[in-house]
Parts: structure tokens; C-alpha cells; sequence
């Protein structure tokens, strides 16, 4: 294998870790698999040393899970484990939505664009850009209190709340129909800068969308 510059090691680096990353949350990875290092270094086209140590930082987010003799996993949650994350993001959000209604020059754009994607996404039949204008919208609440440190700590919870494998397409479509109608009505609260009702709404938000059937 020819030898990799430094500086290309370091861009196949982040490559690996920012599109590993994203299969990962849009759950385009299966839980329990295992990550073989020469598919997914074909797969990405990327160095294998560039791999691993994207590998090594998505397990330092929690994304992925070392085995107990060689290689990396997608980890499967359990309900205590899900229980448990949605605390942690909804901590998070409800801390970055007091920054964001104590400071009305915060600007909330990047939350109306999600908002606005989500809605095209949908319409269009888009289940993967669903899911991805989803995880824009939470990020962008977290994103907008201008903490870099919650920023840092939230990308290390980064449960899906809307899951594409449902038993029931018809179902799925209401959810996220609701989802966007959740979402509208958290940004209209920050927009009064209202923290109580903005929070309220978002834990009432968040706290069902775990509950979603997932076919295995």
C-alpha cells in the first residue's frame, strides 16, 4: 500500500470519522454489527490508518464499541440506555434554550432552515433527509446557545428521535408529520424567548419519540 502525506492522512481522517458519524446516527449501520476495517476502509476510500483512528474517536463519542479481542461494533442500546440519553439530550437542550432566552440577539435561522428541510424532505418522500433535517433542528438549538463546551457534550448523545424502519409506513409518516408541527412550535416559543414554554415543549417532544417500533 503506497505511503499516505500527513496532511492527506489528516483530511481522510475526518472523511472517515465525519461520514462514519453520520451512517451511524441515521442508523444506516446495524446494531451489534461489526465494523471490518478493509470493507469499510474500501468502502470510504480512506487509508486504513486514517480508519482506525476515526474508529478511535467515534468510540471516545460513544458510537461505536471496541470488541473484546480486535475490531470496533455498532453498540446496541437497551431501554435503559435509550432512557438514559434522552435525559442527557433534553438536560442539554433545555440549558442551551436558557442561553438562547437570555440573549434576543441570538439568531435562530439555522433551526427555521431545519424546520424548512424537514418540511421538503417530507413532502418529497426523503426518509433519510428526514431524519437528517431531524438531527440539524436539536443541534441547531444547542449550537445557537454559543457554548462550545455543550456543543461538544451534546455531540456525545447523539440518539436518533426519528427511527426509518418502522413496521408501519403510514405510521412513521404521522410521526414525522408531528415531529415538524413539534418543532415548529419549539422554534415560535424561542422566538418569544419563552424558556418555560420552549421547554416544556421540547421535553414533551422528545420524551415519546423513543417509544417508535423498529423492525429488526
Amino acid at each position: 500500500m503506497p505511503r499516505v502525506q500527513k496532511n492527506d492522512l489528516g483530511s481522510q481522517r475526518e472523511q472517515a470519522y465525519q461520514s462514519l458519524r453520520s451512517l451511524l446516527i441515521l442508523q444506516q449501520v446495524d446494531a451489534g454489527q461489526r465494523l471490518r476495517e478493509p470493507e469499510w476502509a474500501a468502502r470510504l476510500k480512506v487509508h486504513r490508518t486514517a480508519l482506525r483512528e476515526a474508529f478511535a474517536r467515534l468510540e471516545a463519542d460513544g458510537l461505536v464499541e471496541r470488541g473484546a479481542q480486535t475490531g470496533y461494533f455498532v453498540p446496541r442500546l437497551g431501554p435503559e440506555e435509550v432512557a438514559e440519553v434522552t435525559k442527557i439530550r433534553v438536560a442539554l437542550e433545555c440549558l442551551a434554550i436558557d442561553e438562547i432566552c437570555q440573549n434576543r440577539s441570538i439568531p435562530l435561522g439555522a433551526m427555521a432552515r431545519a424546520c424548512d428541510e424537514f418540511e421538503a424532505f417530507l413532502k418529497g418522500g426523503y426518509a433519510l433527509g428526514v431524519m437528517e433535517a431531524d438531527r440539524r433542528f436539536h443541534e441547531a438549538i444547542v449550537d445557537a446557545a454559543g457554548m462550545r463546551r455543550l456543543s461538544a457534550l451534546y455531540l456525545r448523545a447523539p440518539l436518533p428521535l426519528i427511527n426509518q424502519r418502522t413496521e408501519d409506513p403510514q405510521f412513521w409518516l404521522a410521526e414525522c408529520a408531528r415531529t415538524l408541527e413539534e418543532h415548529r412550535s419549539i422554534l415560535a416559543a424561542l422566538q418569544k424567548r419563552d424558556a418555560q414554554a420552549a421547554k416544556e415543549r421540547l421535553r414533551a417532544h422528545i420524551s415519546h419519540r423513543p417509544s417508535l417500533p423498529i423492525r429488526r
